[in-house]
């Protein structure tokens, strides 16, 4: 969730910039750096299609759902999101009718529990917007799973998909694409030029810094963020290494025993905001120094050390179809 004060332009999904960044993976990128405007995934198979977020509200979820269409040529189209953010899907109710919609368990438990809340605090703190968050409503996926899930779309196409919930919010999911370059969508675990958002009370510092270095565990070779320029692994690296560095000097200073926990806030935050002094979302610089007083969560359930892509469900892409299928729920053993 990149989130400003001001809202200077509408959260608008444009598909001119649209980039094959690997084979059958194509990027819709945040390339202006608009607030609210994710990058966008389409994975191309030849038996069906994965998108990956669909923007804030429905008139972007059909934009994306057109160009997903063109670019896979009209075969079943899979659709999952990041997380339960509003401008990563608000909205996908549109073209629920059209799709095979997959989350996490966790994901799906969180949207349930917090999008109204989350819808209605969006139109009140950005009023000028509120239109484009007209006729969203929440409806259950079509498939769930927890754990980790494999989807095939053909060809040799297979992408994970994988819960690394509790850092951001409490369904992240990250989505590595299995190739010579595999490229994982990190979702807003990784933004580029932004510090991260603890958005509320399920969103924890110590377990983004475990969330991240699981990532790397994935060994990505391109790396699509929440938000900004997609890169390499040197996205997550950076990433990480602020954090770390937060984490380090609250250690440090806190095992000196010279200054309240009021002073050392205040110090390592200038200390990260030093390092990073361009990074947008500079007042979550602060509040992730502050949240290193909160005990680390763990995850629900196994480290992903522990998940085995090729134990997990796999989905292909036969079992898509263009009318809504019946609603399916998975659990890796």
């Amino acid at each position: 969730m990149s989130i400003q004060a001001a809202q200077p332009k509408a959260p608008v999904i444009d598909t001119s910039a649209i980039t094959e960044i690997a084979e059958g993976v194509w990027v819709i990128p945040d390339s202006g750096h608009t607030p609210m405007v994710p990058n966008i995934g389409i994975v191309v198979g030849p038996r069906a299609t994965l998108v990956i977020d669909t923007g804030f509200g429905p008139d972007n979820a059909r934009t994306v759902l057109k160009e997903a269409r063109r670019l896979g040529d009209g075969h079943p189209i899979f659709l999952t999101h990041t997380h339960c953010h509003p401008e990563h899907g608000f909205g996908a109710n549109a073209v629920a009718e059209q799709v095979t919609i997959v989350y996490n368990d966790a994901q799906w438990s969180e949207l349930q529990q917090k999008g109204p809340i989350l819808l209605q605090m969006f139109r009140k703190n950005f009023a000028a917007l509120a239109p484009m968050l007209d006729g969203v409503e929440f409806v259950p996926p079509h498939l769930r799973y927890t754990g980790s899930m494999n989807v095939d779309l053909g060809g040799g196409i297979v992408v994970e998909l994988h819960e690394f919930g509790g850092a951001h919010s409490l369904g992240d999911q990250g989505i590595l694409v299995r190739g010579p370059a595999p490229v994982l969508f990190t979702g807003d675990l990784v933004e580029e030029g932004t510090f991260g958002v603890l958005g509320d009370s399920d969103s924890h510092t110590v377990p983004w810094i475990d969330r991240l270095k699981r990532f790397e565990q994935l060994e990505p070779g391109l790396v699509v963020p929440g938000h900004g320029l997609p890169g390499g692994p040197e996205r997550i690296a950076d990433y990480l290494a602020y954090l770390e560095l937060a984490k380090r000097r609250v250690d440090e200073l806190r095992n000196a025993g010279e200054l309240s926990e009021a002073e050392i806030v205040d110090r390592v935050s200038t200390e990260v905001l030093g390092v990073h002094p361009d990074w947008k979302n500079q007042i979550w610089a602060r509040k992730g120094v502050e949240d290193l007083s909160w005990p680390a969560r763990a995850l629900p359930h196994r480290t992903a050390a522990q998940i085995d892509p090729r134990s997990s469900p796999i989905i292909e892409a036969r079992e898509a179809s263009q009318s809504t299928p019946q609603h399916k729920s998975f659990t890796t053993l």
